[in-house]
């Protein structure tokens, strides 16, 4: 670990509070020249410390550059030795796991995270605006222990999105709502989307590894990156840090992957749902459809009923349109 890592893991211990560099010099056995190098290390990097003779060195609470620091602080005890890798800027994330997992050894539950992408996409191969410094853009790479049936992918999606809103009420009190199978919204506009991807041998029917990317707008960007979306993408709007929505996502992905039962997951999944009970239009084998959201099954398939019949629709064949903009 580098110096300036070491430092700024003490730093985020010591949140809002000084250190003096005396106090880390003796802590972390290194010189204080190394600490003041490491201390303007940071600060060039975008980290926000205030300095003070006599009292020495503040990362200040509001400070939301993200780092691993920041993520693995408030992650819980079974998280705390995972692969965190962070980038200021990416293509993509989930481009990113794939080249990792093709090239090199990949933990289970790594986790890589950016500030902003400049390739990020959703289903069906759709751009997602990622600007810098307002969201929190990350891939979750997991090695399924046990024979992965195939029927079951659009409940890693399901899976993820209960993580999200239960990760995002935890940290910031917000509730969001779900729109079947990987969209989030807040206030009637969309603030997460969700791309669940497999390294898989399709002719043996065996997965290596699932890839889960997730997009959040955390809070209005800076620049105009929505300025064409303004109806239809929204931002959480929070003071709370992205490295505590971040870690509180986390846990509630660990927690729903590892304990929580499927049952319990769908049932948070369809209180929250956006499409149970409301008017869906959708087009499946060049027929189009009109239809009211009737159900979510054990696999994460949402039941529709057109008045006529009950269709089960998986979400690599068919996306669905309703009023979920407000």
């Amino acid at each position: 670990m580098k110096t300036k890592d070491i430092v700024l893991k003490e730093l985020e211990r010591n949140r809002a509070s000084y250190i003096s560099g005396q106090e880390l010099a003796e802590k972390l056995n290194i010189s204080r020249t190394a600490i003041w190098k490491a201390i303007n290390n940071l600060k060039e990097e975008g980290f926000q410390i205030e300095s003070q003779t006599k009292l020495g060195y503040k990362l200040i609470e509001s400070d939301d550059k993200l780092s691993d620091e920041g993520i693995r602080k408030g992650l819980r005890e079974e998280l705390k030795d995972i692969d965190i890798i962070v980038f200021d800027e990416i293509d993509s994330t989930n481009t990113e796991a794939k080249r990792k997992l093709y090239s090199q050894d990949v933990k289970d539950f790594t986790v890589i995270v950016s500030d902003m992408q400049k390739g990020g996409r959703g289903r069906t191969g759709k751009s997602f605006a990622s600007p810098k410094g307002s969201g929190v853009y990350f891939s979750i790479v997991l090695h399924p222990k046990d024979f992965f049936d195939f029927s079951y992918f659009d409940l890693i999606t399901v899976k993820a999105a209960v993580s999200v809103a239960q990760g995002i009420k935890e940290a910031t009190g917000e509730q969001a709502e779900i729109k079947w199978v990987n969209d989030l919204f807040i206030n009637g506009k969309k603030i997460c989307g969700i791309l669940s991807e497999l390294d898989a041998d399709f002719e043996s029917r065996s997965v290596k590894s699932v890839i889960v990317g997730i997009g959040i707008n955390v809070n209005e960007p800076k620049d105009d990156s929505f300025k064409d979306l303004k109806d239809i993408a929204g931002y959480i709007g929070t003071d709370v840090i992205r490295n505590e929505i971040l870690s509180s996502i986390l846990n509630a992905f660990y927690e729903n992957n590892y304990n929580r039962s499927d049952e319990e997951i769908i049932d948070y999944y369809k209180t929250h749902s956006l499409v149970i009970g409301k008017d869906l239009t959708f087009e499946l084998n060049g027929k189009k459809y009109s239809a009211v959201g009737y159900d979510i099954n054990e696999k994460g398939n949402l039941i529709v009923d057109t008045g006529e019949e009950k269709i089960t629709l998986s979400s690599g064949e068919v996306s669905i349109k309703g009023n979920f903009y407000k």
